[in-house]
């Protein structure tokens, strides 16, 4: 498998933030999606969605995004130090324009 390169993020601003993270776990077709979507129209929070995440970073035709088509074709899992840290960088993205917390769709 091809290592993916990762870079140092500061997390001040998030820490800083001190904005709430919720999870919301569940197999393909759980409601997941549905549910992020009413707490998000209640409570103003950001979702983010892991799969969204890669897709994009794929989609940008950066250099990891490359290297994350390769995983993925190869039928390997993107490590998930990778997945945090596409994570990070969303939610660093969102604290910045002021998000009041997250909600991270995940499949386990």
């Amino acid at each position: 498998m091809p290592a993916v390169e990762r870079k140092h993020i500061d997390l001040t601003p998030l820490k800083k933030a001190g904005v709430p993270i919720f999870f919301i776990v569940g197999g393909p077709g759980s409601g997941k999606g549905t549910q992020c979507e009413r707490i998000v129209a209640k409570y103003g929070l950001s979702h983010l969605s892991s799969g969204d995440l890669l897709r994009d970073e794929v989609k940008s035709g950066s250099p990891r995004g490359a290297q994350l088509t390769k995983i993925m074709e190869a039928g390997e899992l993107v490590p998930l130090e990778v997945v945090l840290d596409l994570i990070k960088e969303a939610m660093l993205k969102e604290v910045a324009k002021g998000s009041k917390g997250f909600l991270i769709g995940v499949y386990p």
